[in-house]
């Protein structure tokens, strides 16, 4: 699970911290529904990208993301599809199968998985219907990216 968060965590660009905090709100937590999503297309395939994440230790985050994820590549190979579909995952809380490109192919795999999109962090936004802010929020300027994004990533915004 360990190997599995911080692949993702190269992938989205997020924190390890906040892809899998240690009191997970969620039950059960993302991360283990998002691994076994995953697993359920293709334990094989989960397996050789987490190896091959595992040979890349040490290089640049985004070295690696861009290597895992072939974003140079016309043919992208079966891990680099896997990649693709796990960095949906995270962003979208649907899962996408590997060789799909329509996007409304998606299958939302828990309620909180929505909710815990990522790409709702990233616009500093919540899901439609559901927010922990108290009213009235929107009059003031939203929460800095610096607690959920690597430093460098958070500068940029």
């Amino acid at each position: 699970m360990d190997q599995f968060v911080a692949l993702s965590s190269v992938l989205t660009g997020f924190t390890q911290d906040t892809l899998a905090p240690q009191l997970d709100p969620t039950d059960p937590p993302l991360k283990k529904l998002y691994l076994e999503a995953a697993d359920k297309s293709s334990t094989q395939t989960v397996d050789a990208l987490l190896a091959a994440f595992a040979n890349l230790s040490g290089q640049p985050a985004q070295t690696i993301a861009n290597t895992l994820l072939e974003v140079d590549s016309t043919n992208p190979t079966a891990n680099a599809l896997m990649a693709r579909s796990i960095l949906k995952l995270w962003y979208l809380g649907s899962w996408y199968a590997p060789t799909s490109l329509i996007a409304t192919d998606g299958t939302v795999v828990a309620m909180n998985a929505y909710i815990g999109g990522l790409a709702w962090s990233a616009m500093q936004a919540h899901p439609m219907g559901y927010s922990e802010l108290k009213f009235g929020y929107w009059n003031s300027a939203p929460p800095p990216l610096s607690g959920v994004l690597p430093p460098s990533e958070a500068n940029h915004g």
